[in-house]
């Protein structure tokens, strides 16, 4: 059995849901330094932070039942590189930032309630851009 678009969109989130928590936890502390009435905006962040931590952990639960294994992830100048393991096989996965940066700015709206079907172009049939943990493995 190779390597299913479920498993290497398990294998981005993976990758890209810490890179949020990283930007909603900075700007969270920016937010209660620099604003006067910094209340509405963390409790906001903090409603997304706890969504985002659900997902991720929703997604390593996954990789237990899935046999997935991220072994080994760079950060360099490009992207992000990681080698992985998949029910026994090795597998590459590498995104350049501006690619990370645009995945994660439309993750960042949905976990701050907005509406981001303006991102997903309902012609083309799954055209590779997930942006929820599958609905079926929640318990």
């Amino acid at each position: 059995m190779g390597l299913s678009n479920e498993d290497y969109s398990y294998v981005k989130l993976y990758i890209i849901l810490p890179l949020i928590l990283t930007a909603f936890e900075r700007d969270k502390k920016i937010i209660e330094r620099e604003l006067k009435t910094p209340r509405p905006y963390v409790t906001l962040l903090d409603n997304a932070i706890k969504r985002v931590e659900d997902d991720h952990r929703e997604v390593r639960r996954k990789f237990r039942v899935l046999g997935l294994k991220v072994y080994e992830e760079k950060r360099t100048v490009d992207g992000i590189y990681a080698r992985y393991l998949c029910r026994g096989y090795h597998y590459e996965f590498s995104m350049l930032w501006s690619l990370i940066t645009a995945e994660s700015s439309v993750l960042m709206e949905k976990y701050l309630g907005l509406d981001i079907f303006k991102y997903i172009n309902p012609a083309i049939p799954d055209d590779g851009h997930t942006y929820d943990v599958p609905s079926d493995v929640k318990q």
